[in-house]
């Protein structure tokens, strides 16, 4: 297969660094850039790299290549007024039939129905998730590589403001969301339930067995659990839903911190009110103009509707994975991770034909590449994965000391390192430490509150710690790069978040 653009000029940038993660939820995104498209006027990728180590995945993008459709983003959501809001819309929308097709596929019989039917339903899920991917993706792309989306909105208000610290603090209040997020939906839910059950929680000195709880506080857990325990879900699957014991747990815990949860729960309801005032009184204020004005509102909305497409996509691949996948795995006497690392049209004719490379598949698992440009997708394993991997790699001075990044949200703070990559993470945070991520997900959001600040590798508008952490008042700061390679568990540091240093103490 002759491949055009994987030893092009256009040198490879990091796009992400994905602890849990498989071909099947990688391929059908990074295939969908390089060969769909929703806009005629945004161009699609030329290349797609990922590389994976078991189900640690980093990804890379063309450095040039990014850049030029991040441009091509930002252009229209300042030319075409209409741009921005039909893009959210079709997120939610698509977001809304991801889940609806993945809870109808949940409850079928699918051990009567025959390979082709079952191939017919991986197939429209792909159809799908492709077309959410077609719009989703953009309200990333336009930010996360290279900023460009924030730095067009930074260079107004630099235009219209008297120093550097408030046009910081002007960008966060301007992207801030004026409407409820899926995570203050679940935080109000589970304060809710805790309030609701306080008198039965406060005779516990320690974390019971949910069989030794009263039964209505039983259901209201198991209940809880139902309509949000997805969100622990990531990827590829490797860490269980939360359960009643897991919010069981939080509620204990929330219960010793004498933290005030009714007051938060009033803090919370306040929240998207005052932040409308907020933006009512600094538009005005600071004359912002039309044009601008909806950019901005395009950046909060933005950031609303990339949490409900994760949202949607966590619940389809907990829902496919125990029903869809499991059955085509038990049809392929493969495990249900085999077939996650199978692509599209292997899964089709190892279904309809009764052809399947298992040696090859389980190879991937180990290690392997995965390359992706328009109507091409090869995955290397061996010496030339080893090769390819290589050629990506960035390395990273020994002796940094210092690291900047975006202001997510403004403030300072001095605290104890606590890198936390996944749920199983959590347990080693500290009131008080300073919580260092590659990018924050929803199952680290019980370590986010504790932290006195948050640092993530990876940024943009729409990055789940700059959302979550203005929610919560944290500073915080993304799109460090780095800080995860730099800064270990106990390193001592000020998080400047402000100004977007980091510094070690």
């Amino acid at each position: 297969m002759k491949l055009k653009y994987l030893h092009d000029k256009d040198s490879w940038l990091l796009g992400e660094n994905i602890p849990d993660c498989d071909i099947f939820f990688f391929q059908l995104a990074a295939s969908t850039f390089v060969d769909d498209r929703s806009y005629a006027f945004i161009r699609k990728y030329k290349k797609f790299l990922g590389v994976y180590k078991k189900f640690n995945l980093k990804f890379y993008v063309g450095e040039k290549d990014s850049f030029d459709i991040a441009e091509d983003v930002v252009k229209a959501l300042v030319e075409k007024e209409w741009f921005g809001k039909d893009l959210d819309n079709n997120i939610i929308t698509w977001s809304q039939k991801l889940i609806d097709f993945s809870a109808s596929v949940d409850s079928m019989p699918l051990e009567k129905y025959s390979n082709n039917k079952l191939w017919q339903l991986y197939k429209n899920h792909d159809d799908i998730h492709t077309k959410l991917y077609t719009y989703g993706w953009l309200p990333v792309a336009v930010d996360l590589y290279h900023s460009n989306f924030t730095n067009r909105l930074k260079a107004y208000l630099k235009t219209v403001c008297s120093n550097a610290e408030e046009v910081e603090e002007a960008f966060v209040i301007f992207t801030s969301p004026t409407k409820k997020t899926i995570i203050s939906q679940e935080r109000e839910d589970f304060l809710k339930v805790y309030l609701q059950h306080t008198k039965e929680l406060k005779q516990y000195k320690k974390v019971p067995r949910v069989n030794a709880l009263s039964t209505a506080l039983h259901s209201s857990l198991d209940d809880h659990a139902k309509k949000w325990g997805h969100l622990g879900y990531i990827y590829a699957g490797n860490h269980g839903v939360f359960g009643a014991s897991y919010y069981l747990k939080e509620m204990v815990d929330l219960r010793r911190s004498n933290i005030n949860a009714k007051k938060i729960l009033q803090d919370d309801a306040k929240y998207i009110t005052k932040t409308r005032q907020k933006k009512q009184a600094l538009c005005k204020k600071l004359g912002i103009n039309k044009t601008y004005k909806r950019l901005f509102d395009n950046a909060a909305d933005f950031a609303i509707s990339k949490l409900f497409r994760r949202h949607a996509q966590l619940f389809m691949l907990h829902r496919l994975h125990r029903s869809l996948l499991a059955e085509i795995a038990r049809r392929l006497t493969l495990t249900r991770y085999e077939v996650q690392f199978m692509l599209k049209d292997e899964v089709k004719e190892a279904l309809l034909a009764g052809r399947v490379n298992k040696r090859a598949i389980r190879e991937r698992r180990k290690r392997c590449v995965y390359y992706a440009e328009a109507g091409k997708e090869v995955i290397f394993i061996g010496a030339q994965a080893k090769k390819i991997a290589k050629q990506a790699v960035i390395s990273v001075a020994d002796d940094i000391s210092e690291i900047k990044g975006q202001t997510a949200q403004p403030g300072r703070a001095i605290g104890i390192v606590k890198r936390i990559f996944r749920a199983k993470d959590v347990k080693k945070m500290n009131q008080g430490d300073i919580l260092v991520s590659i990018a924050t997900d929803p199952d680290v959001v019980p370590a986010m509150k504790k932290a006195a600040a948050i640092v993530t590798d990876q940024g943009g508008i729409t990055a789940h710690a700059a959302i979550v952490s203005r929610e919560l008042g944290i500073p915080c700061v993304i799109g460090t790069k780095i800080a995860t390679r730099v800064l270990k568990d106990g390193d001592r540091v000020e998080v400047d978040a402000t100004r977007g240093i980091i510094k070690k103490l």
